[in-house]
């Protein structure tokens, strides 16, 4: 592979991170305005149709789609995982989901051997072990400071990490199928998903006479960011760049987003992190490190 493909492809790739780890922060300001499930809805919606014309072109008449693989992770991987990540941010700061977060490699893994009956080595349950024990050192470390909505929030985050995982090993029914075509027919059956409970929200607060507040244009910036950019652009330019680096290489990158979530919480939102959220931070890092290289030896070795 020439050198400037490889640095473009990289470039890429770490652009794709930075937006990724950036929607920690967007989300925490967005839900302060707007209901969380709505502004969930209209994410997934505005990346749906972003992607849509794209999908449209790629997909062969022909092909038969898997609709209730489809809609199971519509399901667990749009609407369930919005709704709890959306509702946890309401609880949590941006800087404490990314954290929570970071372990999704680790669970995912975790689901493989559980679920799909993958092969474990002792070095990867020692890294799934960490990243969980990880994880309980971030929760003690905020909800000693929270208290009750800090405890709901964690575990309505850690609950996302747990959907994320299981939409994952999902995804490997349909990995024979186009991804952007699978990625439209996935945000479009969650956004289809969450429209009766965005919809409830608006009902509840026109209600009780408040009805839903206009956004600022900061607001809607950041609307178009988290739905055109983060769920529609990004993930193009996350499948461009797989087409030239290898996908140990790549998943080593996606353990920038949680870096990036909280340094962008802390640094933009002036967010506080105890002490015991940092070292569980890097205790659930390492747990992954170790997940990971477990990973790629048992690669070499099959």
């Amino acid at each position: 592979m020439p050198v400037a493909t490889h640095t473009r492809s990289t470039l890429l790739l770490l652009l794709t991170m930075l937006v990724w780890g950036s929607t920690f922060m967007v989300t925490k300001e967005l839900v302060a305005l707007w209901p969380p499930l709505t502004v969930a809805f209209v994410r997934v919606a505005l990346g749906t149709l972003v992607l849509l014309p794209m999908a449209w072109k790629r997909h062969r008449r022909e092909e038969r789609l898997p609709w209730g693989t489809l809609w199971l992770m519509g399901l667990i991987g749009v609407a369930l995982y919005y709704f709890v990540f959306n509702v946890a941010m309401v609880h949590v700061s941006a800087s404490q989901g990314a954290l929570v977060q970071s372990s999704i490699p680790a669970m995912t893994a975790l689901v493989a051997v559980l679920w799909l009956r993958e092969r474990a080595s002792p070095l990867r349950w020692l890294g799934i072990a960490m990243s969980v024990g990880g994880v309980l050192i971030v929760f003690s470390g905020s909800t000693a400071d929270g208290g009750e909505s800090a405890w709901l929030g964690n575990f309505l985050m850690f609950a996302s990490v747990v959907f994320w995982a299981v939409y994952t090993a999902l995804a490997k029914r349909v990995a024979g199928f186009d991804p952007i075509v699978i990625s439209v027919a996935v945000t479009g059956t969650g956004a289809l998903l969450l429209l009766p409970m965005a919809s409830y929200e608006i009902v509840m607060a026109s209600l009780a006479g408040e009805g839903l507040p206009m956004l600022p244009l900061v607001g809607w910036l950041e609307m178009l960011y988290l739905g055109v950019i983060a769920s529609g652009l990004a993930y193009v330019l996350y499948n461009g760049s797989l087409r030239h680096l290898d996908a140990s290489e790549v998943g080593v990158y996606t353990n920038l987003i949680p870096i990036v979530g909280v340094l962008t919480g802390v640094i933009m939102l002036g967010e506080p992190l105890s002490t015991r959220a940092i070292v569980g931070g890097v205790v659930v890092m390492f747990g992954v490190w170790i997940t990971s290289r477990s990973e790629r030896e048992t690669a070499v070795t099959a």
